[in-house]
């Protein structure tokens, strides 16, 4: 199997008068939702659905609870997940404080298993698809 991927043009924002360069944009070929997953879990493991979707729920669960407290989740050969903070900047240390911090993300941190993936991933290139309808005529 292939990553598809399309073309797209960009331009510099820092240097909008330097010509459009093109890149490659990886595109998705659909998705699979939680249940599936669950369902392919029990499948290849003694786990039945049921237990496969309470152990996963769980996991959504309790990730936040530790998250909350400053924790790094650690997943094994899944990965991490923690916390980064955007914050505005101040002119002195001592003027910095909770106020200042102005968004939060979640960091995910492939495991070494699945950066190994990433090693060997074929690429193709696909056509463009091209809409037949404006929103303005749809």
């Amino acid at each position: 199997m292939s990553i598809p991927f399309n073309v797209v043009p960009k331009r510099n924002p820092l240097k909008q008068k330097d010509p459009v360069k093109y890149y490659a944009v990886a595109q998705s070929s659909g998705e699979v939702n939680f249940r599936t997953m669950a369902k392919e879990i029990a499948e290849i493991t003694t786990v039945s659905l049921p237990d496969a979707i309470a152990v996963l729920e769980s996991l959504v669960m309790i990730i936040p609870r530790h998250i909350e407290k400053g924790e790094i989740v650690r997943l094994g050969e899944l990965g991490s997940i923690r916390v980064t903070i955007n914050s505005e900047g101040s002119e002195t240390e001592e003027a910095v404080n909770a106020s200042k911090v102005k968004k939060a993300n979640y960091r995910f941190t492939a495991g070494q298993e699945l950066k190994q993936t990433l090693k060997t991933l074929k690429y193709q290139r696909i056509k463009k698809v091209v809409p037949t309808t404006t929103p303005e005529t749809a």
